[in-house]
């Protein structure tokens, strides 16, 4: 899938390929359409809304850092470096560095969590992608579970859920708040293709 992201009068940018971010945004939510969520619906889902949002997120930096730059080097180069840096660090250095002219600061203080969430949101799919166990074990009646079998369940599902709301939208209320060359159908362009979370079907 292709996206055109027309960012400033100068500037569009073309994605050539998205199909992880979008392929993953209908697996959550055509897992989260069904009545009743095993282990392994539970790990799709943790795993694939952590990439919808770290792939939309790192899209997103991409895009303005790439603008606003001035200095002559080449586009590419610049993404690449850019590409290397996480996903949380690339928001910590976007929320402490960029300038901002905030509608409403009780806001902006209470969106700094996201800082905080985006570590926490990110703990269980790293336990999966590093191949934590997944196990119980039973001896004379008594089943013990992994700490990450402990945090399969839909309790911690709706945690992740309301998590990434909240990311998404305290990300929205920077970009908006943002002092950019980006037009503002540019800042909702990005806000729209990569922060939206109406495909989220709560359980």
């Amino acid at each position: 899938m292709e996206d055109k992201i027309t960012l400033n009068e100068s500037v569009t940018m073309t994605v050539h390929s998205n199909h992880l971010f979008y392929s993953n945004k209908k697996k959550v939510e055509d897992l989260l359409s069904e009545k009743d969520l095993d282990n392994n619906n539970l790990i799709d889902i943790f795993f694939s809304l952590h990439l919808v949002l770290e792939l939309g997120i790192n899209n997103i930096f991409r895009h303005i850092v790439s603008t606003d730059f001035k200095k002559q080097i080449d586009r590419h180069k610049l993404e690449k470096n850019i590409d290397n840096i996480s996903f949380i660090e690339k928001t910590i250095l976007f929320i402490y560095l960029s300038k901002f002219n905030f509608s409403d600061v009780d806001k902006a203080t209470n969106y700094h969590k996201i800082i905080e969430k985006m570590r926490s949101f990110s703990g269980i799919r790293n336990k999966l992608f590093h191949g934590h166990s997944i196990s119980e074990i039973s001896k004379d009646g008594i089943t013990s579970k992994s700490e990450l079998k402990k945090k399969l369940n839909t309790d911690n599902l709706q945690k992740q859920i309301d998590d990434f709301n909240f990311i998404t939208e305290g990300l929205s209320f920077y970009l908006r708040n943002l002092e950019t060359t980006f037009t503002e159908a540019g800042i909702e362009q990005l806000i729209n293709t990569y922060l939206t979370f109406d495909f989220i079907i709560n359980k």
